[in-house]
């Protein structure tokens, strides 16, 4: 069930952004393991109930993406910065990289599948720095998405 539900939430993802880019787990954890510490800037759309369970390594927590706030990182970033934008499953996260593009971020991409994919990948997440697998399930639905021993 898992798998059926992951195909149809990314179909519905593609088509309702389709100008969105994204990139997969395996794909950015080799690209960030190259980089050097802050070549991207990677933005959270989760609430701060999610983001305080965990995060990806160097995240800046922007709220639940509704608002996207123009100073701080953001606003000191080039256009031409990579931007990653993540979220539980990949929605949110679509949603704002949207609006990026429309305010000229040309380099910003959505994490396809969110933090669920990444840790259901095997790939980990900080909390206060440690390392962890962890991940607020967000609710009993979108939790089905996690692999059980998460």
């Amino acid at each position: 069930m898992r798998s059926f539900l992951w195909f149809w939430l990314k179909q519905w993802i593609r088509l309702r952004y389709s100008s969105v880019p994204s990139i997969r787990p395996d794909r950015l954890q080799k690209i960030l393991a190259m980089q050097q510490a802050g070549d991207w800037l990677i933005l959270d759309a989760r609430t701060t109930a999610e983001f305080n369970v965990s995060c990806l390594p160097g995240a800046v927590s922007i709220g639940d993406g509704e608002v996207i706030p123009l100073s701080g990182p953001l606003g000191k970033a080039s256009r031409e910065r990579p931007i990653l934008v993540c979220c539980a499953v990949g929605v949110r996260s679509a949603a704002v990289v949207n609006r990026l593009q429309e305010r000229g971020f040309r380099k910003a991409v959505n994490l396809e599948g969110g933090l669920f994919e990444w840790v259901n990948q095997g790939h980990q997440l900080v909390h206060e720095g440690q390392p962890t697998t962890l991940v607020h399930p967000f609710n009993r639905f979108w939790g089905l998405l996690l692999k059980p021993h998460r």
